[in-house]
């Protein structure tokens, strides 16, 4: 870094050890995604409705994001900036959320066309920034590499029992765009110049898409109108999941330790506790003590019944 009163020079383009250059509107979508995120979050509002809840919502927030995609990619008086925005929150979210719930939702197929179609969205957003020349490593965007490569690792990494397509493709363009991810790896990217080739071998060249004799093309399967209207009918979106939309009763009867939680699953908090099992004994006992006197009393009753009987029938014979 410069010393104290240097100026910045070419220093403003260079990434530090300590994190990764983002844009300020990549910041604020990146505190969007956290943000919504934890609306759906039931752990962190001390709820349980049920296992998968924090996955689907998760699945929900990301439609949402992919729905605000599609909204502004083709806006013309939107700035490319902005538009790029998507891709620096997109890569910075993944890179520091927590994901498992995501990842192992029971829902895996609609989460892999999800992650499909994040990936389109990625390519969509190189493509936009070729169109204004600004795909390439002099570029005014300073972080596309970087951003890149969060990807790439979020598609090796959590995703990785996905089958995701698209990380060989952000490769191939990189590479012919002029970029050196593999200068570009840091320390705080778990991925390797290896796994880079690897993705290098896999990569998509315009053939496969080609009929077998070669003589037509079937398409290219990054286009984002094709595959958008496509995904759209099964991936609407909305907040079902949003915890903040429940009313507070609802939200009372899904918080654990409260009496409404108790009483939904089954657990009436306010009824007496069981008697002590020692007391059953002690009426028992009372019981036995009170069936013996009467016993007793009955016994000496009979006993005095006989007695006078007798004596009856003794004065009887004297008489005679």
């Amino acid at each position: 870094m410069p010393k104290a009163g240097e100026p910045l020079g070419d220093f403003r383009y260079r990434v530090s050890d300590l994190g990764f250059p983002i844009s300020e509107e990549g910041m604020q979508m990146v505190q969007k995604l956290r943000k919504e995120q934890e609306k759906r979050d039931q752990d962190g509002k001390g709820m349980f409705i049920y296992n998968d809840w924090n996955g689907r919502g998760m699945s929900e927030l990301m439609e949402n994001f992919l729905i605000d995609f599609n909204k502004d990619i083709f806006k013309k008086t939107m700035s490319h900036f902005k538009k790029w925005a998507y891709v620096e929150g997109l890569a910075c979210f993944v890179k520091s959320a927590h994901l498992m719930d995501w990842m192992g939702n029971e829902d895996g197929l609609g989460v892999e066309e999800i992650i499909h179609m994040l990936g389109v969205m990625v390519l969509t957003s190189f493509s936009m920034l070729s169109e204004h020349s600004l795909f390439k490593p002099d570029s005014e965007v300073k972080n596309i590499g970087v951003m890149s490569l969060l990807l790439l690792e979020f598609l090796h990494g959590p995703a990785t029992d996905f089958d995701c397509v698209w990380g060989p493709e952000v490769v191939r363009l990189c590479d012919e765009a002029g970029f050196e991810l593999d200068k570009d790896l840091r320390k705080q990217i778990e991925l390797t110049k290896e796994n880079l080739q690897d993705m290098r071998d896999l990569a998509w060249i315009p053939e496969d898409d080609s009929s077998e004799d070669g003589s037509e093309k079937v398409c290219y399967p990054w286009d984002w109108e094709l595959e958008y209207e496509q995904f759209k009918m099964y991936h609407e979106g909305g907040n079902e999941y949003d915890l903040t939309n429940m009313s507070e009763e609802d939200r009372e009867a899904y918080t654990l330790e409260t009496k409404a939680y108790a009483r939904r699953i089954g657990i009436d908090s306010d009824s007496e506790p069981d008697p002590d099992p020692d007391s059953g004994s002690d009426s028992d006992s009372d019981s036995d003590s009170d069936s013996d006197s009467d016993s007793d009393s009955d016994s000496d009753s009979d006993s005095d019944s006989d007695s006078d009987s007798d004596s009856d029938s003794d004065q009887l014979n004297k008489q005679e």
